[in-house]
């Protein structure tokens, strides 16, 4: 494959990226607490894997720790996450999503799907198949690339 023929590619998945990404922004509001995008990613990891330290919020937004601490103080104070001290280190912090937090996370993501589902409502159905088959290719190849976030 050429290098141009690459390229070529790679432009025409950045233009959709930012398609994504504006459908990702429009979700946002969605939610009944104004948050960041980065703030929601720090829901959306708690909700995946539980209760975790700061520390590994950091890691998992690839931030550093004081970052990632003013995102949970923000969240703290919406009530969309609770922070107690771990019960196996009293050192530690752990962060978990509220009642209110899982609430957050279900209206935006049920936003984004339905963006999506309308922008996918406007493709023949064989290249429904095809567009779903890319991403989770392209997801699969992203992470085996180390550049995957969580789903």
């Amino acid at each position: 494959m050429t290098e141009t023929r690459r390229l070529r590619e790679a432009e025409a998945l950045a233009g959709t990226s930012r398609a994504l990404v504006a459908i990702v922004v429009r979700s946002m509001a969605a939610g009944s607490a104004e948050v960041t995008v980065a703030q929601h990613r720090v829901l959306v990891l708690l909700e995946e894997r539980g209760a975790l330290s700061v520390n590994a919020l950091a890691e998992g937004l690839g931030v550093d720790q004081s970052n990632a601490s003013r995102h949970c103080s923000r969240l703290a104070r919406l009530g969309l996450v609770s922070r107690n001290r771990a019960p196996h280190d009293g050192r530690a912090v752990e962060v978990r999503l509220t009642p209110e937090g899982r609430r957050q996370v279900a209206a935006v993501d049920q936003a984004r799907s339905r963006e999506i589902q309308r922008v996918l409502d406007r493709l023949p159905d064989p290249s429904v198949a095809e567009v779903v088959k890319a991403f989770e290719l392209f997801h699969e190849a992203a992470g085996a690339a180390g550049l995957a976030a969580a789903p």
